[in-house]
């Protein structure tokens, strides 16, 4: 006899990571074979957590949902705008109990939803007319099933909240054509961060004709997102002392007054960045055939209405356990930042793995950190920098937060920054200094986001999906990378523009009409440059202004790099698979697999106008009667027998650029001393010296390597300074 094919359709198995067959046996029987089948479908749950390692499961996970969820349940064909119509569970209330599995044909797992009602701490969700949750059959005639649940977790489900802490207002899920055309799919009242913590959504889970009769695995996962922040430092010659940093929470400019502690806090322009409490609408914004494609396709999305919030997040003191202990001739016992990306040291708990939860942000907004710290030399001599108000602004593209993704914000304190070492009105900067701002948004290995954010004027953050803090900067194998830069920090900045506008003329003087873009990749000649090395190179370079390659004075070559686009609108596989929108010439795409392995550096150029140049003359340490190789360079002189001429200038005078300075000293009536004096970066010049116009020096070329030196003669060879303002990113590329 040929018996009817029941499939029970909710016994539930909880799980996290990997679902758990509690009857392998029976769960791998197939469909449709023509004999007796009474097999339970069974129901597994996977929480997606914030850490890849371990198991939740059984009485454990039941814990987390406070022993209940709301499933809703469809069958049907799909459409292309929806999911399946015909409604199997209308909001059906599953409950967990101890040792019950095997009770009845529908629970198998210690879940139950058959006969199971609405009690003081869960409203019924159901219509009125399900007046009692009775069993449900897979039915073999239709193509597919769609299942979609959520949890309060510990927390009272209820219709309107009254104001009580312990309770969420929820409403009942939409389904079929009700999730169509980006309708709100259900909502929370949530009246505190607990409160979010004990919330938990599913994505659309569908199960096709071929997995009837085997297990259904709902994925649950939190609806808060988490938020952690750690800082590290690379500065030549010195580290950072532990207990030196302090952390602004307020995001003034010059004024050293306002609100810092110890405790790391971000800053941002909107009070709803950090929400404390408010009203949460979940979306499917990308079901039915039409969007089967799509990399967010059946994903639940979420959007905060926040009813308070703050303007500035914090995450606890700088925790000890992650300090670096003394390096080179430090003091012994003292501690310090962490000096690597692997080894950062990050604020707030272990117990929590640094993390604070914070509401999804759907309307996002830049994150500014503002920091004090001080520096300490290496060298045994325990000479200290103070910097005041470095600041590091991570670009609003990276700050939006989805629901269960945790979000890394790594800033690296390097040899370039926009602090003060002063009082507040020196111009800014400790030549050279930077931060990185990594953001790793991701609970999973498919859906890691980093970011590095440099923390000078302007910032510039990079962008590879599944990069990862652990990593050293960017992999070939990766995706592409790409670029964003905030001018001024806040403000996203053009990369290219019209050849009338002389603010998009990287590497041009006033004579040079040729336009380029602000935006540049170079590849960098040492595998250890800083940027404040390639700042260098650029501001002081033996190539002309107009060269594509750059060689700088300090010997550091610069060779462009065609493989970057500054015109793309959007940015390929978010976090969540889906392109990142952003308005054109505003990011650059950068395509590493089409990269050698080494070391890169990004440049913006962010110079207001043209630029001017000036042509230094360094001087050339030379033996007399020595040979100088000019086959490749050309060097100058200018013997003192000329200086001998030349008046001495008595009074303090300004720096004019077309000249050459030196100071005379006479002992007694017959000897004359002549030193140069090096006039760069100066405004004025002591009384008493001579100076030579350049022009007079540049009419005595050496060329070729015959010329012997000679006695009582200055030897030359030149750069080019401009007044170009640059902002730098070293990318390190990788296998």
């Amino acid at each position: 006899m040929i018996m009817k094919k029941f499939y029970y359709l909710f016994a539930a198995a909880v799980s996290v990571a990997l679902a758990s067959c509690t009857n392998e046996a029976l769960v791998e029987q197939g469909p449709g074979t023509q004999e007796e089948i009474n097999t339970a479908i069974n129901f597994g749950f996977d929480f997606q957590k914030y850490t890849r390692g371990g198991d939740i499961a059984g009485t454990a996970a039941a814990d987390l949902l406070g022993s209940n969820f709301y499933v809703a349940g469809t069958k049907g064909t799909e459409g292309t705008k929806n999911p399946t119509e015909n409604v199997v569970f209308n909001n059906y209330l599953v409950r967990y109990g101890i040792n019950t599995a095997g009770t009845t044909e529908s629970n198998t797992a210690n879940w139950e939803y058959v006969g199971v009602t609405s009690d003081a701490s869960h409203v019924k969700l159901s219509p009125a007319a399900v007046t009692a949750q009775t069993i449900k059959y897979w039915d073999y005639s239709t193509e597919q099933y769609d299942f979609l649940a959520f949890s309060t977790g510990t927390f009272k489900a209820v219709a309107t909240t009254s104001g009580n802490a312990d309770e969420i207002g929820v409403t009942a899920m939409k389904y079929g054509a009700g999730l169509a055309s980006d309708a709100v799919a259900y909502t929370f009242d949530l009246p505190s961060v607990a409160a979010l913590k004990n919330t938990y959504i599913t994505d659309i889970k569908e199960v096709k004709k071929a997995n009837y009769g085997k297990e259904v695995t709902l994925e649950f996962k939190n609806l808060g997102s988490k938020v952690r922040v750690a800082l590290y430092e690379t500065v030549p010659g010195y580290s950072v002392q532990a207990g030196s940093v302090k952390f602004y929470t307020e995001d003034g400019t010059t004024d050293f007054t306002d609100d810092k502690g110890t405790a790391a806090a971000l800053i941002s322009e909107s009070t709803n960045s950090f929400a404390s409490k408010g009203t949460v609408a979940v979306y499917f914004h990308n079901v039915g055939t039409s969007n089967e494609s799509n990399g967010n396709y059946n994903k639940a999305s979420a959007t905060v209405t926040p009813g308070a919030g703050d303007t500035k997040k914090t995450f606890g003191d700088l925790s000890s356990d992650k300090f670096a202990t003394a390096e080179g001739s430090e003091t012994a016992g003292k501690l310090y930042l962490g000096r690597t990306l692997p080894t950062a040291t990050f604020a707030g708990s272990t117990a929590a793995s640094y993390y604070e939860t914070v509401f999804p942000v759907s309307t996002s907004y830049p994150l500014t950190l503002r920091i004090d710290y001080t520096l300490i030399a290496t060298d045994g001599q325990g000479e200290t920098i103070e910097v005041k108000g470095a600041k590091a602004v991570v670009p609003a593209t990276y700050t939006k937060w989805l629901p269960n993704y945790a979000y890394t914000y790594i800033f690296k304190i390097s040899d370039n920054t926009n602090g003060w070492t002063g009082t507040g009105s020196e111009p800014s900067g400790l030549f050279p200094i930077t931060f990185d701002a990594v953001v790793k948004e991701a609970t999973d290995a498919q859906g890691e986001q980093t970011t590095i954010t440099t923390v000078a004027t302007p910032t510039i953050t990079t962008y590879q999906q599944g990069h990862t803090y652990e990593t050293n900067e960017y992999s070939k194998a990766g995706k592409k990378l790409y670029v964003q830069v905030m001018d001024n920090n806040h403000t996203p900045a053009v990369l290219v523009g019209s050849s009338a506008d002389a603010l998009y003329k990287l590497n041009t003087q006033t004579s040079d009409a040729t336009p380029k873009n602000r935006s540049v990749l170079y590849a960098v000649s040492d595998a250890n440059a800083t940027e404040a090395k390639v700042m260098d190179a650029l501001e002081k370079r033996t190539t002309e202004l107009s060269a594509d390659n750059v060689k700088g004075r300090n010997n550091l070559t610069l060779i462009k790099n065609a493989n970057i686009n500054n015109t793309v609108t959007s940015i390929e596989n978010g976090v969540d698979d889906n392109p990142i929108t952003v308005a054109a010439g505003e990011a650059a795409m950068i395509a590493i697999s089409g990269l050698n392995t080494g070391t890169y550096a990004y440049v913006y150029d962010y110079t207001a106008s043209a630029k001017t140049t000036v042509t230094e003359y360094q001087p050339v340490t030379v033996t007399p009667g020595s040979a100088i190789d000019g086959t490749t360079k050309t060097y100058y002189y200018i013997a003192t027998t000329a200086l001998d001429a030349i008046a001495v200038t008595t009074a303090e005078e300004t720096v004019d650029n077309d000249y050459l300075y030196f100071s005379k000293t006479t002992n007694g009536t017959t000897t004359t001393t002549y030193s140069y004096i090096s006039v760069s970066d100066k405004t004025t010049v002591p009384a008493g010296v001579v100076k030579v116009l350049k022009t007079t020096v540049a009419a005595n070329t050496i060329a070729g390597n015959s010329t012997s030196t000679a006695a009582n003669t200055f030897y030359f060879d030149t750069y080019i300074t401009n007044n170009g303002l640059y902002a730098v990113k070293i990318i390190k590329v990788v296998n």
